[in-house]
């Protein structure tokens, strides 16, 4: 049979717009992970199938979570990924941490230990390489400010303290929490880490500012330091 002039011959036509309407209708809930791929990928490429791309984004990478944790010169090396669909990609994870930063604002109770918890899952969300963050906390444990203090190859983070001390009596804290990742391994605190806790509650108490956690987020994994009676 002869197909109709102006009738696309690809077996995807409408694919797009099909998926549109569907996530319009009921958001991303029975999508598989290829299409969900697949509708970011329309708005960074118009005018051509995506659905082969969106496979061969998974085949390579494994999974839609490695995927969006993929850098941009990684997802360029993947056939048919240009500079705007690897930032369109790229932005997704960094994204989701500033939604879920920008419900923490200053003023938020974090006496609680969970609540902390969750707190520095939400900052170090998706982050490929270790950061180090100071969280300055009130009388009350309410949240003063929060301010990042180094970025290190992964396993290693320059520490400076002198940076952490002014980060704190900036905001006038009372208290402080320290908050680093271990982007591919345990939360599990190394040698390293427990000095590293031992030395800035030393250097606060000098200015009478006491460090009262230090929260590791690992990959599927949190670990408190009060809550494991460390400090």
């Amino acid at each position: 049979m002869m197909q109709r002039a102006g009738q696309s011959q690809t077996p995807h036509a409408g694919h797009r717009e099909r998926l549109r309407k569907r996530f319009i209708q009921s958001g991303l809930q029975g999508f598989a992970p290829h299409e969900v791929l697949e509708l970011l990928l329309t708005f960074a490429i118009p005018r051509r199938d995506v659905n082969p791309l969106a496979h061969r984004l998974i085949a390579h990478f494994g999974s839609l979570h490695a995927v969006l944790q993929a850098a941009p010169e990684d997802l360029q090396a993947v056939d048919g990924v240009g500079e705007q669909a690897s930032v369109l990609l790229s932005l997704m994870v960094p994204l989701m941490r500033a939604y879920r930063q920008s419900a923490d604002a200053p003023g938020k109770n974090l006496a609680d230990t969970q609540d902390l918890m969750r707190y520095c899952e939400a900052l170090l969300l998706g982050e490929r390489y270790e950061q180090l963050y100071i969280i300055g906390l009130d009388t009350g444990h309410r949240l003063l400010a929060c301010t990042h203090i180094s970025q290190g190859d992964e396993g290693e983070t320059a520490v400076y303290p002198r940076r952490i001390m002014a980060a704190l009596l900036r905001c006038g804290a009372a208290h402080a929490v320290l908050c680093h990742n271990h982007p591919q391994g345990s939360a599990q605190p190394s040698r390293a880490d427990r000095d590293l806790t031992e030395a800035i509650a030393r250097t606060l108490k000098d200015v009478s500012i006491s460090l009262t956690d230090h929260i590791i987020v690992g990959n599927g994994e949190t670990f408190s330091f009060k809550q494991q009676r460390l400090l």
